[in-house]
């Protein structure tokens, strides 16, 4: 019996590998066939799994050098290598050309739905972030319309928060972290562009406090599920599902709420007492506006307040955390803004400070919020560059390979960004015109729809501070930018500061 379980396994292996070595020459005749040519490829000490570059990658998670990681590994192997990721053929890829193929051109052949949804469903169910298809695009179009609706009336509800925050800080340059008072603002804020009703962070941290921490749990434990891939079910964490329990929780509540407004609105209507709608705002009553499924409203509401509640505190977390290092910078800024020091902040003064998007961008640019993302091949495709030594040959993807794209290694990358792509240079702005190098938010269809919420609300509240105080100073012995994994990346130090009016 054991001697025919040893035959029964290596027959098994025997196929395994027979199988393994047919499709790589199977792909690499449709390669050459198709007058492509391949990347260069990860010299693998596993090549049917590739666990031993799997495991790199783990350990430079654990030792917080991720990122930089990422960096050499682009800089050994090139804009494009070819790697094996659990058997499957993944291009990793900072090659512009590449991104703009796969997010644009033939953005319709790649996806999402196969490397997100069984990972992150019990987290984002549905929504826009995890699906492909129609039901993206149907939810893409409620989220465009939805968003260009009430961000119109975001103004007023920015600028009462904001005066709330600005009143926290101490004046007298009393050390302080800014990282949690800017997300417990951008909760506030959020929270109230969505659901009409602000959390109350800035006035109340500690129910705040346990939701963050719910969000940042479930996004890091969803994150780590996406990395272990087919070894998803090593994630055994029951934190993890309390914390996705507390998030769907609370986004039923509001769903809940808007159902019930919308039902009372169709009542007045019928019984014919004109308009009394409620005059509050809320992007979830924009939506059931659409459609009335519980589970779809749930996913689009959290696919929404996942990213807005920490895209612009991130941001500005990042911002301050370079101003305070580089107080020239921060200097600059004030000469510009002063001269309109008492005039109402508006788009279209926001929009004015030139140097103020110099600021911004440069933030994106050198640590931003996003840092990978990732596409599965729905259909094989040539892509007309990535392939050969030097990434300018076509690119052969099978149906089934992935790409994975590194923005913060792509804007780093010296053959476009200069010999000072990793310092803090605002005023290369003044000359550089990125295309796809600069893609902070995504590109194609699939772009953050948010994007220019983040702006408005980062640079409003940079703008404010900027108003009151003189001075920004470092009070963190580390000098160096760290990072601490959550759903992206973000500052593992904060950002101490101290502020002088």
């Amino acid at each position: 019996m054991a001697n025919f379980a040893l035959l029964l396994l290596a027959a098994s292996l025997a196929v395994f590998v027979s199988r393994s070595v047919l499709k790589h020459f199977l792909y690499h005749y449709r390669v050459r066939s198709n007058g492509c040519a391949r990347p260069p490829k990860y010299a693998h000490k596993d090549p049917f799994f590739g666990l031993d570059l799997f495991a790199k990658y783990m350990n430079a998670f654990k030792d917080e050098r991720f990122l930089d990681f990422n960096k050499q590994m682009f800089d050994r192997h090139g804009k494009t290598f070819e790697s094996n990721v659990f058997g499957t053929r993944t291009f990793r890829t900072i090659d512009p050309e590449v991104s703009k193929a796969c997010f644009a051109t033939y953005a319709p052949r790649f996806g999402l739905q196969p490397l997100r949804y069984e990972v992150a469903k019990h987290l984002w169910g549905n929504g826009i972030i995890v699906v492909d298809g129609e039901h993206w695009k149907h939810g893409r179009a409620l989220m465009r319309s939805s968003f260009e609706v009430v961000h119109l009336a975001n103004f007023a509800r920015l600028e009462k928060h904001v005066k709330v925050f600005v009143g926290l800080f101490p004046t007298d340059g009393t050390t302080l972290d800014l990282m949690p008072l800017f997300q417990r603002l951008i909760l506030d804020t959020s929270s109230e562009f969505i659901f009409g009703e602000a959390i109350g962070a800035l006035d109340d941290p500690v129910f705040s406090g346990r939701l963050t921490e719910a969000f940042a749990y479930a996004q890091k434990g969803t994150a780590i599920r996406a990395m272990l891939k087919r070894l998803k079910f090593l994630h055994r964490d029951e934190k993890w599902w309390e914390a996705c329990q507390m998030i769907t929780d609370y986004a039923d509540k509001h769903v809940e709420k808007a159902l019930q407004r919308l039902d009372r609105r169709s009542l007045v209507k019928e019984e014919g007492k004109g308009n009394q709608d409620d005059p509050q705002l809320r992007l979830v009553d924009e939506m059931v506006k659409d459609t009335q499924d519980t589970l779809t409203l749930r996913s689009h509401i959290i696919s929404v307040f996942s990213p807005a509640h920490d895209g612009a505190a991130m941001t500005l977390t990042n911002a301050m955390f370079h101003l305070a290092r580089q107080p020239a910078i921060w200097d600059r800024l004030r000469e510009e803004i002063i001269p309109t020091k008492h005039e109402s902040l508006t788009y279209d003064l926001l929009n004015s400070y030139r140097y103020v998007s110099h600021v911004l961008k440069e933030t994106h640019r050198l640590t931003p919020i996003a840092t990978l993302n990732q596409r599965q091949c729905l259909e094989t495709t040539i892509l007309p560059f990535g392939g050969g030594l030097d990434g300018k040959e076509p690119l052969y993807v099978e149906k089934g390979d992935n790409l994975e794209f590194n923005y913060r290694a792509m804007m780093r990358d010296e053959s476009f960004w200069g010999g000072e792509a990793d310092r803090f240079v605002p005023e290369r702005w003044e000359h550089v015109r990125p295309g796809w190098e600069y893609t902070p938010f995504g590109g194609g269809p699939r772009s953050c729809p948010g994007q220019r919420l983040v702006f408005t609300e980062s640079a409003y509240v940079l703008v404010t501070l900027l108003r009151k105080f003189s001075r920004v100073e470092n009070r963190d012995a580390v000098t160096e930018w760290r990072e601490e994994m959550r759903m992206t990346f973000q500052s593992k130090n904060g950002c101490q500061v101290g502020l002088i009016a």
